[in-house]
């Protein structure tokens, strides 16, 4: 295990920005407990380092999980296809963003939240979407109820709710050929948008990624802190972007398939799967910027 860093009166903040996948990351793959880097995280905070939620879930899934690890900074979500930047947070938008955010910002849950359109949102993606029914079968989350998401994915009531507020992108369910699908991916590529497969749905969303994503709200804390190195921490395919665009990658060893392929000069393959690779990496990271 990397040795722990207390923080004193004597420890200066590390000029780290630290980026982080979720589900198989700082989340454990079977059963999503972080108890194992919570160690880790109550460091990050003391030390005042901003650190990223950068995943494929929604704002409303994410808002619990914020609040529970004390984590007051933005958040990128549904794949990089949007940011959630908290109302007040000391960042300065480009004048041409804060112009447009009238029609971006949004409130969930008693918390305020300006939300940046990275790649498309999700009324454009519907309003494509919509003529291609005559010619493709699909089915969308925009059609589901909660009680059908319920039964596809095994989610609680609550938790189907939540993935159902989508803000960046459409999740659907292919239910036409292959040959079909190439047609229709050729169409969506026209309209400027893409596809990202999952575990159970295809997800349509702008041309963004989660990499996209990091490097538009890097530049941002760039502004008035040009010194700060990123880290990405990350275990899956669609990390890749995200994992690219850090000055370290902290790739996390998962139990359920190979470590994706990174190229990034820095680099760090953890040991240990999900929480225990992301607190062990992270304390020594700590640890090497305090030297």
């Amino acid at each position: 295990m990397a040795k722990s860093l207390t923080p004193t009166k004597q420890v200066a903040t590390p000029n780290l920005l630290i980026y982080t996948d979720l589900d198989g990351t700082l989340l454990d793959h079977h059963d999503y407990n972080f108890a194992a880097a919570e160690e880790t995280i109550e460091l990050i905070n003391q030390l005042g380092i901003a650190w990223i939620f950068n995943t494929s879930k929604t704002l409303t899934e994410l808002l619990t999980l914020r609040e529970t690890l004390n984590n007051q900074h933005p958040m990128i979500v549904e794949n990089g296809g949007g940011i959630a930047i908290p109302a007040g947070y000391p960042l300065t938008l480009p004048p041409q963003q804060d112009q447009t955010l009238k029609s971006s910002a949004t409130h969930r849950a008693d918390q305020n939240f300006q939300l940046i359109t990275i790649g498309k949102q999700r009324e454009h993606i519907l309003e494509t979407l919509e003529p291609l029914r005559t010619q493709f079968t699909f089915t969308g989350f925009s059609e589901m109820s909660v009680t059908e998401l319920v039964v596809l994915t095994g989610l609680s009531t609550t938790q189907a709710e939540k993935a159902l507020q989508r803000d960046f992108s459409e999740p659907i369910i292919w239910l036409d050929s292959e040959e079909k699908f190439e047609q229709f991916e050729q169409i969506i590529t026209e309209h400027s948008l893409h596809l990202l497969r999952g575990g159970r749905f295809i997800h349509v969303i702008g041309n963004s990624n989660k990499g996209i994503a990091m490097r538009w709200l890097t530049s941002l804390y760039h502004q008035t802190k040009p010194e700060l190195k990123t880290v990405a921490l990350g275990d899956g395919e669609n990390d890749i972007a995200m994992l690219e665009e850090a000055d370290t990658a902290v790739i996390i060893r998962s139990p359920v398939h190979n470590p994706p392929q990174v190229r990034c000069k820095n680099k760090i393959l953890t040991k240990d799967y999900g929480p225990n690779g992301w607190s062990h990496a992270l304390q020594a990271l700590l640890v090497e910027f305090n030297h």
